[in-house]
C-alpha cells in the first residue's frame, strides 16, 4: 500500500459502490459503470498502488498489500458498508478483503475472475514464472494477445497495452507473480455474504471461481475479451443491476 492514492467518487444516495481494477489497469476503466450507477447511488474507483495516477507500493506488491489499498480507500471515502466489484487481480482483491471484512461488504461481484489453482498445468506454470522473472512485459503481451484480447475491441487492445508499458518491472513482475500464487477460495468460503460471478464464456469452466466454490450466481456475457465492462459496457452495466438489485 502506499498513500495517497487517486480516488474517484460520483453521485449520492443508496448502498455505495467500490470498484477495484484489474492489473495494469486504472479507475478509469469503471466510467462508463460509474456514470449509469451515479443517478441512484454513491460511486467510487480508485487506482491501485503502482498504477494510474496512485504512486507506487511502498512494502512491495502482492495480493495482501493491494487488498489495503482496499481497506484505505474504504475508510477514507467513509463507506461503512458497501458492494465491492472487482475485475481480474481486482477480484482476487475484493475476494482477499471481503474474507477478512465481511460485515462491510454487503455484496461481492467478481468480473471475470482469475480461476483456482491448477489451470494452468505445473509444467507450463514453472516455464511461466521463470519467463516472467527474466522480463515481465513481453511474456504479459504475448499471454494477452493468445488468451484475454480474444474478441475484444482493437481500442481497448491498445489502452492495455499503454497500461501495461506505464509499470515498474518491479511492480509487473511482483504482481503476475502474486497471482499465479494466489488461491482466492479460503477468502470466499469465509465470506458469507452474497456473491456473484459476470464472465466471459471462456471462463466458465470447472476451475473458474463460481463453480470451484459454492454460493455463487453467475452471467456469461458472450463476444467479449477480459475487460467486460470496457468491450461490452452496455451488456455489462445491465448484467450489474441485475447483481445490485
Amino acid at each position: 500500500m502506499t498513500l495517497p492514492l487517486h480516488v474517484e467518487s460520483l453521485g449520492t444516495g443508496g448502498l455505495p459502490v467500490l470498484f477495484a481494477h484489474s492489473f495494469a489497469g486504472d479507475s478509469s476503466h469503471w466510467h462508463a459503470t460509474m456514470e449509469h450507477l451515479k443517478a441512484h447511488r454513491r460511486v467510487v474507483a480508485f487506482d491501485f498502488s503502482g498504477h494510474g495516477k496512485s504512486p507506487g507500493a511502498v512494502s512491495g506488491y502482492s495480493i495482501p498489500e493491494l487488498a489495503k489499498d482496499v481497506a484505505e480507500v474504504a475508510d477514507s471515502a467513509q463507506l461503512p458498508a458497501f458492494v465491492l466489484v472487482g475485475h481480474s487481480m481486482g477480484a482476487a482483491v475484493a475476494t482477499e478483503y471481503a474474507g477478512s471484512h465481511a460485515s462491510r461488504v454487503k455484496a461481492l461481484v467478481l468480473v471475470d475472475p482469475p480461476p483456482a489453482p491448477g489451470a494452468i498445468p505445473a509444467d507450463q506454470l514453472q516455464q511461466l514464472r521463470a519467463a516472467v522473472a527474466r522480463d515481465p512485459v513481453p511474456v504479459i503481451e504475448q499471454f494477452w494477445s493468445q488468451q484475454m484480447f480474444i474478441d475484444s475491441r482493437d481500442e481497448v487492445k491498445q489502452r492495455l497495452l499503454a497500461g501495461l508499458r506505464r509499470m515498474t518491472r518491479k511492480a509487473a513482475g511482483e504482481l503476475t507473480d502474486a497471482s499465479l500464487d494466489y488461491d482466492a477460495r479460503p477468502a470466499l468460503i469465509r465470506y458469507g455474504g452474497p456473491k456473484f460471478a459476470i464472465v466471459t464464456a471462456r471462463n466458465d469452466a470447472p476451475l473458474s471461481l463460481h463453480h470451484a466454490v459454492p454460493g455463487f450466481r453467475h452471467s456469461v456475457i458472450r463476444g467479449t475479451g477480459h475487460w467486460i465492462q470496457l468491450d461490452k459496457p452496455d451488456e455489462f452495466n445491465k448484467t450489474l443491476d441485475g447483481c445490485l438489485n
